[in-house]
């Protein structure tokens, strides 16, 4: 049956303004994998312009309108389709609502400054002073804070930000949250055995790596008929299309292994836009990530549950051995087991073992909470951030780099995103625990046959064809039975830690 076609014209509208949105990220991807240094400024003000664009295009009364009488058209619509329609414009509106408070000037200074201050960030980070980064990072905290102030609050500025990436989470219930688990953890930290890396004394060159990284894409289900990956500064991932998903790590010849876990956790997050994709009626509100929570969740459990589990490792160590050019003396594979899921404590968070990576996290979150919030200034970072490293991981920063300037996510204004990650830890295990228990024999075909696809198409079925049909509780609840909880993570911890220390 045909849609009515005042549903037609929303939709052909709705669409024009995600092909631009797509555009900017095309030019994004760009600037951060093949644009040459020197075109980051103009590039800046491309970005800006589409940015703004598409937000007069989202605010703007002829799209209002389009709305409008789409929702009237509604009554034309089966009733068996009438709920998920509901659904959508209950999602379109509360995002249009939050847009529709933004001025346009705001949306593209914004856009602009975040752009200009990557160059910024990476200089000072390069040059290790905090004070080279300083100014432009008052400016977008005072921005972030405006952003605030425009779409209103009822508890604190933050909150907003948070929303932005979690829908309807809390600071406080966050806090709370993030409290008794930091509880959990430190004891877990501080009985966790560490097995230094067999690679630690030798050197493994990028294109012995990129040969091993390529090969772990289509093994998790990723087809390079729709993806590719390239080499940035900061590992990401990114859908441009429906069929082109962008995915990037960086190469150490002294720590192989980090880039391995780079492409596994680009590829989660890859295979969740994919299957977002195949939503039949992509593109619309309900085929885009739910939040960015669950997005992790998806990077998370194919890095960690998967990618640190015995069964995986036993398929790929000896793929790995003949990458490398090495032998079975050379490297054992119960030395590399331990060292891969081995514990200590380390100052850089993208660098941090799974038990020691979500104190990271809550040490970022409080920062940048009572930053939003007004209660520490901008020149109090440094000294604040080597504070609580040394409280919580008993560890001295001995400059900025290591410290205060090592992540990219304030230079963006991605204030409200890190307290995400470690979400997206909590919803990987409840995941990959109700997986265990509906499935059957899928060890044997992870380690013997390298086959995921149990796995893949249980996540698809339970999260990514959600789409945002539901809201996050609920999604979790369906897809696992019990409402989001940490027990999962704290169980799944504790018993790799001890599993490890009885190898």
């Amino acid at each position: 049956m045909a849609l009515p076609k005042a549903l037609e014209n929303y939709r052909q509208f709705y669409r024009k303004i995600k092909t631009f949105q797509d555009i900017g990220s095309v030019l994004h991807w760009d600037s951060e994998v093949m644009m040459p240094p020197s075109g980051r400024e103009y590039r800046a003000k491309q970005i800006a312009e589409i940015s703004g664009l598409t937000h007069e295009w989202t605010v703007g009364p002829e799209y209002k309108d389009l709305i409008e009488k789409a929702v009237q058209s509604l009554s034309e619509v089966p009733q068996t389709q009438k709920s998920l329609w509901e659904r959508e414009f209950s999602v379109l509106e509360d995002e249009r609502k939050k847009a529709e408070k933004l001025p346009a000037e705001f949306v593209t200074e914004f856009s602009e400054t975040t752009n200009l201050a990557h160059a910024v960030w990476a200089e000072a980070k390069k040059n290790q002073k905090f004070s080279d980064f300083s100014e432009i990072l008052e400016k977008i905290v005072g921005l972030s804070r405006k952003q605030a102030d425009y779409i209103g609050y009822t508890t604190e500025p933050y909150d907003v930000l948070l929303d932005s990436y979690e829908k309807d989470a809390k600071a406080s219930e966050i806090d709370q949250l993030f409290q008794d688990l930091k509880k959990e953890l430190v004891p877990i930290v501080e009985s966790a055995p560490y097995f230094e890396s067999p690679f630690s004394s030798r050197t493994t060159s990028k294109e012995k790596q990129e040969k091993l990284c390529k090969r772990l894409p289509p093994l998790l289900g990723l087809s390079f008929d729709v993806s590719r990956l390239d080499v940035s500064h900061h590992p990401f991932s990114t859908s441009l299309g429906k069929a082109d998903k962008r995915i990037t790590t960086r190469y150490s010849e002294s720590d192989p292994l980090s880039s391995i876990f780079g492409v596994l956790h680009e590829t989660g997050h890859s295979l969740y836009e994919a299957g977002l994709s195949e939503i039949e009626d992509w593109p619309s509100p309900l085929t885009e990530f739910l939040s960015l929570g669950i997005h992790e969740s998806q990077s998370r459990l194919w890095e960690n549950q998967v990618g640190r589990s015995r069964s995986f490792w036993e398929f790929l160590y000896p793929i790995l051995i003949s990458d490398f050019g090495l032998t079975e003396k050379d490297i054992s594979f119960t030395d590399l087991y331990k060292s891969i899921n081995s514990t200590k404590k380390s100052k850089i968070r993208v660098e941090a073992d799974q038990v020691t990576y979500n104190l990271h996290i809550i040490l970022r979150f409080e920062i940048e909470r009572d930053l939003i919030n007004g209660k520490i200034k901008v020149k109090d970072l440094p000294e604040l951030w080597n504070s609580k490293v040394k409280e919580y991981l008993g560890l001295k920063i001995e400059n900025d780099s290591e410290g205060v300037l090592q992540d990219i996510h304030w230079s963006m204004g991605g204030f409200g995103y890190f307290p995400t990650y470690t979400l997206g830890n909590i919803f990987s295990s409840q995941f990959f625990a109700a997986f265990e228990k509906e499935t059957s024999g899928y060890q044997n075909s992870f380690a013997k046959d390298g086959d995921f696809s149990s796995l893949l198409k249980w996540l698809r079925s339970k999260i990514h064809h959600q789409g945002k049909i539901q809201d996050v509780n609920s999604l979790v609840s369906s897809a696992t039975g019990e409402s989001p909880n940490a027990k999962y993570l704290i169980q799944y911890l504790k018993s790799k830690v001890s599993e490890v220390g009885t190898i």
